[in-house]
């Protein structure tokens, strides 16, 4: 694939930064702690569709299911990572990014009207995962951090002096909102010897000293110079594609079976008797006009669904 044609997956562009400084690597790796759904608004989805792969810790179930089935090369730990191994406690916001392992974070979200499921999960250190799966002088190409609430534990838990992933990209916003929170484990980063490069509103990226000379790339957020396709969800084309079809089947029942019943009454009617040719053609009439508009309301999300086509059409 070309720069060109690079589809960007991420929440706020991330992986098209990442991409502007590290497209020269061939078959790169990466290790993302949270790794949450493998597509949608995935920092390394773009990288894998180019040949990299990594390790994913990703304690949700339904989320490691997925990116076992969609991204076979990952190496995938259903586990949260953090300051000890064993087991910890998740609190599951199903089907969102937002579940966590720290409690008053948990607490928080409810306060804003999430539901909150506790689940048992295994916990992880970085450091015994690495070893594992990455090895003694392996490059790491990014590593990036997203865990709503916990990077403190997580980041404590990766001796960043024997291990030098060449970008950290670490969220340093509270949960759901802009308030930071970078001091309270920035000072592990920076007195391992990496330099700060950019924060874009969202998360803090990181370069280490010895790969310095891609800071100037790192520096800025995604722009209209980098050329990237901004997509949220790589399966939009296709889930547009099923709607449409749904629509169509649904409009044509409808219709279908409003006109069998009408049809049927004015059958009766006129069988009877009891209707004459001008109450007859009223029935067809209020028929036809009832069609169009059980058609007219139920295409108007298909009409929704091409107004999302002509906009990404016009984006690209």
């Amino acid at each position: 694939m070309s720069d060109l044609s690079f589809v960007s997956y991420s929440q706020n562009g991330e992986d098209v930064v990442l991409w502007r400084a590290l497209s020269g690597v061939a078959g790169g790796r990466y290790v993302e702690v949270g790794g949450n759904d493998p597509t949608v608004d995935s920092v390394s989805r773009a990288f894998y569709e180019r040949g990299w792969s990594g390790v994913v810790l990703e304690p949700v179930a339904e989320f490691a299911a997925r990116f076992r089935e969609e991204r076979p090369r990952d190496t995938v730990l259903e586990a949260a990572a953090g300051s000890g191994s064993g087991e910890t406690t998740l609190h599951v916001i199903a089907g969102t990014g937002l579940s966590s392992t720290d409690p008053e974070v948990a607490a928080s979200q409810r306060a804003r009207g999430w539901q909150t499921v506790e689940t048992v999960v295994q916990q992880v250190r970085l450091d015994d995962v690495l070893a594992e799966h990455v090895g003694e002088g392996e490059d790491v190409h990014f590593l990036l951090v997203d865990v709503e609430g916990a990077e403190r534990e997580v980041l404590g838990s990766l001796d960043l002096h024997r291990w030098r992933p060449w970008v950290l990209v670490v969220e340093a916003t509270a949960p759901s909102t802009d308030s930071p929170t970078h001091e309270a484990w920035e000072h592990l980063v920076l007195s391992a010897g990496y330099r700060l490069v950019l924060f874009d509103g969202l998360s803090r990226f990181y370069v280490a000293d010895e790969h310095a000379d891609l800071a100037p790339r790192l520096s800025y957020p995604a722009s209209p110079a980098d050329g990237a396709i901004i997509r949220r969800d790589q399966v939009t084309a296709e889930r547009i594609a099923r709607l449409e079809e749904d629509l169509r089947t649904t409009e044509r029942d409808l219709v279908r079976w409003r006109g069998v019943a009408l049809n049927g009454w004015a059958g009766v009617q006129g069988h009877t008797g009891t209707t004459s040719g001008i109450e007859a053609a009223e029935l067809r009439a209020e028929m036809q006009r009832l069609q169009a508009t059980l058609s007219w309301r139920v295409t108007a999300p298909l009409r929704q669904v091409r107004r999302l086509q002509t906009g990404l059409a016009r984006r690209r």
